[in-house]
């Protein structure tokens, strides 16, 4: 069996009023689970695990519901559409998981166009998929997903932003993203699109994965060069993930906690695979074709 821990927190942060973030941790077997609800997760369930950050705009009248309608959407599409098939191979899993995210941004869209209150709500979504030795990893707007691998830090989502395309492109500096005016913008967001481009990408597993999806309220006030530290601090110390992920919402409304923050964080022990040397975590591309692509493996779902 694959020996995992995962723990999650919502916090409001230092300077709002209200909450517009939430999470959701969702083995995929047994009955559903409550937003904001860290289950005790010990093992990688044979159907697999779900795991995902939301955060709303729109205002205290909006956010919330944007960010909470954007999980429970999708799942509820997830449980319909996947859950009642025996067998899928991984590409159908991936297919129906940006089904289900299509389908819970039409469902955020149809509610604010009805309630003159929520108008122009939307939220972001970070989303993973484990499945065996592989996690998929959905990405709509600018909240993030990191794993840390024996020393070596990497993302492993791109932000869906106006300064996310300037690096891409490479005519700004991390340092100058940083600072930017409209470091804030961003290009994709459930409910305020007719469809969604999706990014999805994927990541071979290892044993000692530590794995962070995190809303921006985490990443705009640490940079990388922080979370690295204070995840390395967590690791050399052998604190749980519960105590790192704590560290972590620690450490950024220490640097201020100007946003919600929201953070869920999983180590991954006995059952995956070891890394191999010179091995480093990388961000993959949605399929990629190799002769032994995971995608072709069939899971009991």
């Amino acid at each position: 069996m694959k020996q995992l821990d995962i723990f999650g927190i919502t916090d409001v942060g230092c300077v709002r009023s209200g909450n517009e973030d939430c999470f959701l941790i969702q083995p995929l077997s047994g009955s559903r689970n409550e937003l904001n609800q860290t289950t005790a997760v010990d093992q990688l369930p044979d159907k697999g695990l779900f795991a995902a950050v939301s955060d709303g705009m729109g205002g205290a009248a909006a956010g919330e519901v944007a960010s909470s309608m954007t999980l429970v959407k999708t799942m509820d599409f997830l449980y319909e559409k996947l859950l009642q098939e025996e067998e899928h191979k991984p590409d159908d899993v991936v297919s129906k998981i940006e089904s289900g995210i299509q389908y819970a941004n039409q469902q955020v869209a149809n509610t604010a166009m009805n309630n003159y209150k929520q108008r122009g709500m939307g939220a972001t979504l970070t989303a993973m998929m484990m499945l065996g030795d592989v996690a998929y990893f959905f990405q709509v707007g600018d909240s993030r997903a990191f794993v840390f691998r024996d020393g070596a830090f990497c993302p492993v989502t791109r932000d869906q932003s106006f300064v996310g395309q300037l690096l891409e492109m490479g005519t700004i500096t991390p340092q100058q993203a940083a600072r930017h005016p409209q470091r804030n913008v961003i290009l994709q967001a459930l409910g305020t699109q007719d469809v969604l481009k999706v990014d999805i990408s994927f990541l071979p597993l290892c044993k000692g994965d530590r794995i962070i999806l995190c809303s921006d309220g985490l990443h705009s006030e640490l940079d990388e060069a922080l979370l690295y530290e204070t995840i390395q601090k967590g690791v050399q110390n052998m604190d749980s993930i519960e105590q790192i992920v704590q560290s972590l919402l620690t450490e950024a409304k220490k640097s201020g906690g100007q946003d919600n923050i929201t953070i869920i964080g999983l180590h991954l022990k006995d059952g995956y695979p070891p890394r191999q040397p010179g091995e480093d975590p990388a961000l993959l591309p949605y399929p990629f074709l190799e002769m032994d692509n995971p995608m072709s493996k069939v899971f009991k779902i």
